[in-house]
């Protein structure tokens, strides 16, 4: 059977297949993933329950009964409105152009989310993204475009630009994309091939997707199709990019894992402000009332008692979000045991907030001195938002630089159920438990 009837194009078979595979791992329908998972550019790795690099893991099975440190108390908490978004600047939004006629572009014009993709054809790392690109196109047909820019590492990869060029060719016949499928689903076919013995492979598989054979063999040497390939290398190296694969979304430079499940997650933060807040909360809270909330979870609940005394402007800042369903549905998407369980954040990415944000909450009574305590993650501008984090052991490290909000009183058994999984530095990424339905009781 020919090669193009093998993947029948990723829009008929590859992604349908994927994408039914994507959305069940997605949203629980089956066990989790066991696919291995590349990253791209340098991520920053963090064990501590923030964006920014903090503490190193200790945990140990003994409850610390002297403070480690002494504490100031912080005041009162102070709250503001804060982008969800990261803002772009002027010389990043001039480095990296708007979609343009020379472009190959996939998706809406309408889309708000445009994911830069600048590729070589003959890169495995870039293959894989490609498809899940792909897979991510097909599930936001309407919020997601692609816009695919060449960064071909010619001196290394012999057959780049050529693939490049046939995949030009093949868009003068409107068949673009069918052929970067192909290149890409099909790599392991070509990569070993020599440039003579790659170009036979190109006409077959233009004969394949019935393409006019001649004309398709004129145009992948032709002096325009080759100094359109050399132009927009040529313009993506003025970006200071120099290793592909580069992934920018709306122009925020993306370094972290490609697998679809961290792409998806990346896309729900983008689409995060549809659903947040352009304001902080009104205060709702009775100070001198006593604050339980109730954790459901498909393996139990688990139970906090709140502290509005100590930490009002967190405690408000929770009961508030729990109110307005915030946190329902919400991913334990970090789980390291013997640590912590982080959580809060609706897209799954580490990323989310709610629009604002508050100062921390600190005071020498409340310490991270046993098991169980629920606290609040920080950003890197060491300010609070809807994220949290609960820990299986005592952290002394943390006294005094992440506000101490709640305590478990019940659970404990389920929160140590809770799927391991650690997006930062797991290869195989399991799927996530979820919180089903937060529960706020007032006495």
């Amino acid at each position: 059977m020919k090669s193009a009837l093998k993947i029948t194009s990723l829009t008929a078979i590859v992604v349908s297949i994927l994408v039914l595979s994507a959305c069940q791992n997605l949203f629980g329908l089956t066990s989790p993933t066991q696919t291995p998972r590349a990253t791209i550019g340098n991520p920053t790795r963090t064990l501590a329950p923030t964006t920014t690099a903090l503490p190193t893991m200790k945990s140990s099975s003994t409850p610390t009964s002297m403070p480690t440190l002494a504490i100031t108390p912080s005041g009162p908490a102070t709250c503001s409105a804060a982008p969800i978004l990261p803002v772009i600047s002027a010389e990043v939004d001039k480095k990296i152009p708007d979609p343009s006629k020379t472009d190959w572009v996939l998706g809406s014009d309408t889309a708000e989310i445009i994911i830069y993709e600048y590729t070589d054809y003959q890169c495995q790392i870039c293959a894989n993204l490609a498809m899940n690109l792909r897979v991510l196109q097909t599930l936001y047909p309407d919020d997601v475009k692609i816009v695919l820019r060449y960064l071909p590492l010619t001196d290394e990869h012999d057959k780049a630009a050529l693939a490049a060029q046939a995949a030009e060719a093949a868009g003068l016949q409107d068949k673009y994309w069918e052929m970067h499928d192909i290149l890409f689903g099909l790599q392991d076919e070509w990569l070993s091939l020599s440039v003579k013995e790659f170009s036979t492979w190109l006409v077959d598989q233009a004969n394949d997707l019935d393409l006019d054979k001649i004309q398709f063999m004129a145009d992948i040497t032709s002096d325009e199709t080759i100094q359109k390939v050399f132009d927009a290398t040529r313009k993506s190296a003025e970006t200071t990019l120099t290793t592909p694969p580069a992934l920018f979304f709306n122009k925020t430079l993306y370094q972290d894992w490609v697998d679809i499940s961290s792409l998806y997650n990346m896309v729900q933060y983008y689409k995060l402000p549809e659903n947040a807040f352009t304001a902080c909360p009104d205060k709702t809270i009775d100070q001198n009332k006593s604050y339980t909330v109730t954790f459901t979870t498909e393996k139990g609940d688990i139970v906090f008692e709140l502290y509005p005394q100590e930490a009002p402007m967190a405690v408000n800042n929770f009961v508030f979000l729990a109110r307005q369903k915030w946190y329902d549905g919400n991913p334990f998407y970090r789980v390291v045991p013997g640590y912590l369980v982080q959580a809060g954040d609706p897209t799954g990415s580490g990323n989310g907030r709610p629009g604002y944000q508050f100062s921390i909450e600190v005071t020498p009574k409340l310490r991270f001195n046993q098991p169980g305590m629920l606290a609040m993650t920080v950003d890197k501008n060491n300010m609070n938002g809807s994220q949290f984090f609960i820990t299986y052991t005592e952290i002394p490290e943390f006294d005094g630089k992440y506000t101490i909000f709640g305590k478990v009183i019940e659970g404990m058994d389920v929160l140590q159920s809770l799927r391991p999984r650690d997006p930062y530095y797991d290869q195989v990424l399991l799927s996530p438990d979820i919180l089903q339905t937060v529960i706020i009781e007032e006495q």
